[in-house]
């Protein structure tokens, strides 16, 4: 079977499952998931890497991206490429403009009602009907960031020389540097040219904390969580549950089916709301949604990070296979983890503003949480 066809029988399956979700009004977002999951067993994923594994940045906004819906699919991603014309008019012809969900401030897929009034399926995640605009990039904050990245793998690793690992960046950078200098030829403003060197210092960081640790996921996982620990404590000393407040209406049995410390869980949201607002000031991201969808009471959180600055960075580590991420998920895995909370985590990265694979453009970060339960 080659990937075209791959590609193809996952879009049917996911176009499939769709129509099934909204003929079954009853099902709530949970059973989706795990009917859902059950469609894609024995079907393999593959995601055919469109850079070269020595590249660099340049190109890599025609590669091959995960989508996400908020609602009922949100661990549901697609592989797609030219001939998936059918799940690109099925999810634009659902986006409606002119719809904006009040909560949340972002567009609505429009998927129509019943006979009786109720809507048919659930919005996906859509972009902000009013966007925010990026914030010049702080450099200081970028190299603050890198700065505990280090510090971080070399408590990982348990190792105070800093010879080696410095090493591994300088040679990673020798190695992506022409790559990531043609393009600067292509840059609009002289803050288009600073994120873009933000993201080359980034992208060669990580890759090399990524070789320095062997590759070792359990090592890459710590890392990830001391670097979190480490921002957080940079930017959100002291924030608490005080700090966070859900974009969707409280309800009564919101939390009907967890067994873990609410509150502990809303401390840790709250200290990711105070670190992202420092990002956001800085001038890494324009805008962010961190939320507990209510029918899934208590089980699943939900962060959107809009106009991500390193999204190129890490779409282009996640497709040359590397364990590390960035650091929306350096963040996430630290207050959840220091919440003493298990998870699973599934990282997407979106064009909230189309599919059509023409002019796909990620500039969203999206983190699913879910199976949230005690350690």
């Amino acid at each position: 079977m080659n990937k075209q066809h791959l590609c193809f029988c996952l879009i049917t399956t996911l176009v499939l499952h769709a129509k099934s979700l909204s003929s079954k009004p009853e099902i709530n977002r949970r059973d989706s998931l795990r009917r859902f999951g059950s469609t894609l067993i024995g079907i393999p994923f593959v995601v055919p890497s469109t850079a070269n594994a020595d590249e660099g940045i340049a190109a890599i906004t025609d590669s091959t991206i995960g989508r996400a819906f908020r609602k009922s699919v949100i661990k549901g991603a697609q592989v797609a490429n030219e001939l998936d014309g059918q799940w690109e008019r099925l999810s634009d012809g659902l986006r409606n403009k002119n719809r904006c969900d009040p909560n949340t401030g972002r567009r609505l897929y429009d998927n129509g009602v019943r006979k009786d009034g109720t809507p048919i399926g659930n919005p996906g995640l859509g972009a902000l009907c009013e966007p925010e605009s990026l914030l010049p990039l702080d450099n200081t904050v970028g190299s603050k960031l890198l700065e505990v990245a280090v510090a971080s793998a070399l408590v990982t690793s348990g190792s105070k020389d800093t010879t080696s690992l410095n090493k591994y960046i300088e040679q990673t950078k020798n190695l992506v540097r022409p790559s990531f200098e043609r393009s600067l030829q292509i840059s609009t403003s002289e803050d288009d040219v600073k994120r873009r060197k933000f993201n080359f210092e980034i992208y060669a960081t990580l890759r090399a904390i990524n070789t320095y640790l062997k590759d070792n996921n359990a090592s890459v996982e710590e890392f990830q969580v001391n670097w979190g620990r480490e921002i957080v404590s940079l930017y959100a000393p002291s924030a608490s549950r005080k700090d966070y407040t859900s974009p969707f209406p409280v309800k009564d049995d919101e939390f009907q089916d967890y067994d873990y410390d609410k509150d502990q869980l809303l401390d840790a949201l709250g200290a990711l709301k105070v670190a992202l607002d420092r990002l956001k000031e800085a001038g890494l991201l324009a805008s962010y949604e961190i939320s507990i969808p209510y029918d899934d009471y208590g089980s699943v959180v939900t962060v959107a990070v809009d106009d991500y600055v390193p999204i190129g960075a890490e779409i282009l580590l996640s497709e040359q296979k590397f364990l590390v991420a960035g650091i929306g998920q350096a963040l996430v895995r630290s207050v959840v983890n220091r919440a003493r909370i298990s998870f699973s985590l599934d990282t997407f990265y979106i064009d909230p503003s189309t599919t059509r694979q023409d002019n796909y453009n990620p500039t969203q970060l999206l983190l699913s949480l879910s199976s949230l339960s005690k350690k």
